[in-house]
């Protein structure tokens, strides 16, 4: 069997997963990892038995047995390593957000189209069966034209204080409203936002050094008239037994959608406390990474095989973009925006 050899640039959180999403792949191989500094790659690469660990990621984008380029780097530092990927004529996945400004989207888009390779953004709830699932039932009419949305996903304090060192550079929005944006649009089908109103709440995480806005909430209406409601926090207690409360509804003319993923269908109690451990993205299961991200991960090795279109396209990863800026830009004027086209 061909092999698709694999390099992943980033080896955090999100790093780690897509590494471990290859090898469960019988048609991925990883080639090699970087990051900055090089002691993460090195430890992902023994890890996985990749054969190059190094901190630049030039050196894994000139070799000829690298197919794919994951770039799992934090959200602010796609762009310029995309643009490279593309000219490298390398096929690549884009942790989300696609970019945190349209510039940078458009900049990406451009390189993509020109050298002609295969690029999708990872937007992997779509691959959580409920969520794809939800999906096929309102393209089938089941709930009538959708006409309202509501979207949170609220995070522990965990998250912006200890486990993203770069939670300054970014907000709750761009990290966890995304995949929210994405799917809302998705299950909205083709129907652009069009205005913004966005407000929110500073000063907890400021306190601890983190300039970032504590939580965020944003009303965005639709060309047809339909409105959806995105809400993202970092300031959730440690004591609350997920590490995000995930939650979304859809109201339609002749029916509605509820998906809850804050307890992934576990619960358990000890005497160390509650939890509800997350079985969605990336499980490990019988010793093997399975989940949304592996199953994603194989679609886009499955693009590169055969040439196959991608389930997010980068036009759609745009309008995302176009979204947050709008709810960044409405945040800052302190009034309702357009949202870019």
């Amino acid at each position: 069997m061909k092999t698709i050899g694999v390099a992943v640039i980033g080896a955090g959180i999100m790093g780690s997963a897509h590494a471990g999403a290859v090898v469960a792949d019988p048609r991925g191989r990883l080639v090699g990892v970087a990051s900055v500094p090089v002691d993460g790659a090195r430890q992902l690469a023994a890890k996985y038995g990749a054969p190059v660990a190094t901190t630049g990621y030039h050196d894994l984008l000139a070799r000829p047995d690298v197919d794919l380029v994951v770039i799992a780097t934090p959200d602010h530092l796609h762009t310029e390593i995309a643009i490279a990927t593309a000219q490298a004529g390398k096929a690549m996945l884009i942790e989300k957000p696609l970019a945190t400004s349209l510039a940078d989207a458009d900049r990406v888009i451009d390189a993509v189209e020109q050298s002609g390779v295969m690029a999708m953004t990872s937007f992997n709830h779509r691959w959580i069966p409920s969520y794809a699932r939800a999906r096929e039932e309102i393209a089938a009419g089941a709930i009538g034209l959708p006409r309202m949305a509501y979207a949170r996903k609220n995070d522990r304090i965990y998250v912006p204080t200890t486990m993203l060192s770069w939670a300054s550079g970014t907000s709750p929005a761009w990290f966890l409203s995304s995949h929210d944006i994405d799917l809302v649009c998705w299950f909205f089908g083709d129907d652009p936002a069009t205005e913004v109103y966005a407000t929110a709440v500073r000063g907890v995480l400021r306190r601890r050094g983190i300039d970032t806005e504590d939580a965020i909430q944003a009303q965005v209406r639709f060309a047809s008239g339909a409105v959806a409601t995105f809400e993202s926090c970092w300031i959730y207690p440690d004591t609350f037994p997920s590490l995000t409360d995930s939650f979304i509804e859809v109201v339609g003319e002749e029916g509605m959608i509820h998906l809850d993923r804050k307890d992934d269908q576990l619960e358990i109690a000890s005497q160390r406390g509650f939890d509800y451990p997350r079985t969605s993205i990336m499980p490990i299961l019988h010793g093997v990474q399975r989940g949304a991200l592996a199953a994603m991960l194989s679609h886009v090795i499955g693009c590169v095989e055969t040439g196959a279109k991608p389930l997010v396209s980068l036009r759609s990863s745009r309008h995302v973009t176009a979204i947050l800026d709008a709810i960044h830009r409405s945040l800052a004027d302190g009034g309702a925006v357009r949202v870019s086209s």
